[in-house]
């Protein structure tokens, strides 16, 4: 259920939540899937670049798995903004989230986030589209 404002009469009502559309759900488990994929990934990088850190090569795995924490964070972002609905602030920043993931984050976290903004087009569409009164 979600508040919203009843205009003049300063009172809050409750509206039920309609089911979101399927591509939504879609868009949902590919990025969760990728997020935690990123957190995975991110871990294990890290605990390499610590143990490695000794030589020089230890701080690169570091970087990537720091990085790969914040793909993850991100991915938490972008699913907050599908469940409210905003779907082109999520396109907009899982485009963002999918180039790093592709340079930065690893490429299976790249391709996931790919098939995630692919998606995108058919939720806005469905969203966008007219409704014909009966």
């Amino acid at each position: 259920m979600h508040r919203y404002f009843c205009g003049a009469s300063m009172a809050f009502a409750t509206r039920p939540t309609s089911a979101p559309p399927p591509e939504a759900e879609s868009i949902r488990s590919l990025t969760r899937i990728a997020g935690i994929l990123a957190l995975v990934f991110g871990i294990i990088l890290i605990l390499i670049g610590v143990l490695t850190l000794i030589f020089i090569v230890g701080i690169i795995p570091l970087i990537f798995g720091i990085v790969d924490i914040v793909i993850y964070i991100n991915c938490n972002e972008i699913i907050r903004l599908v469940d409210e609905g905003d779907y082109r602030r999520a396109k907009e920043k899982t485009l963002v989230w999918m180039i790093i993931g592709f340079i930065l984050g690893g490429l299976i976290v790249g391709i996931l986030l790919l098939v995630s903004y692919l998606r995108y087009d058919d939720l806005l569409r469905r969203v966008q589209a007219p409704t014909t009164p009966v």
